[in-house]
């Protein structure tokens, strides 16, 4: 399931009210919200977009990094490969930022895996001034796992 939704032009749009003094507070926030809504959709694309070229995710922060548009694709990928879809993705909370760092948290659930689990989160990202994640830092490990009987 990728390219469900056709968000990079409308990441493109979001970017480019991007005034030259740096990234926006009501910038950071959105990316979080579209960020959400690009997982739950499985759209590995959409995802990539938000990124910079050199970007660095780490999901969880105790898993090796996946460094650069290449790498940050397969990462995503894989994991929609593997859950059958999108994950389910929406915050939980407000969205913390300071200066050009955010964090917020999020409740994670499968859509279309034979096992349904949900997974607590919390994500900080660092944009640069052209409203890019340079990193993404996910904080979760097992015991935020649980299956979910909803």
């Amino acid at each position: 399931m990728t390219d469900t939704i056709d968000l990079p032009e409308a990441t493109k749009a979001m970017l480019a009210e991007q005034g030259a003094g740096g990234v926006s507070a009501d910038h950071i926030r959105r990316v979080f919200e579209v960020y959400g809504d690009l997982l739950t959709a499985g759209d590995t694309a959409g995802i990539v977009a938000l990124f910079a070229a050199d970007a660095r995710v780490l999901d969880p922060i105790t898993s090796p990094a996946h460094v650069g548009h290449d790498a940050i694709r397969a990462f995503y990928q894989s994991g929609f490969d593997a859950m059958g879809g999108g994950i389910e993705m929406k915050l939980d909370g407000a969205v913390r930022i300071a200066g050009s760092n955010g964090a917020a948290a999020y409740i994670a659930r499968t859509i279309n895996h034979d096992t349904v689990f949900r997974t607590e989160t919390l994500d900080v990202m660092t944009f640069d001034d052209d409203g890019l994640i340079t990193s993404m830092t996910a904080y979760w490990g097992e015991s935020n796992f649980t299956l979910d009987k909803a």
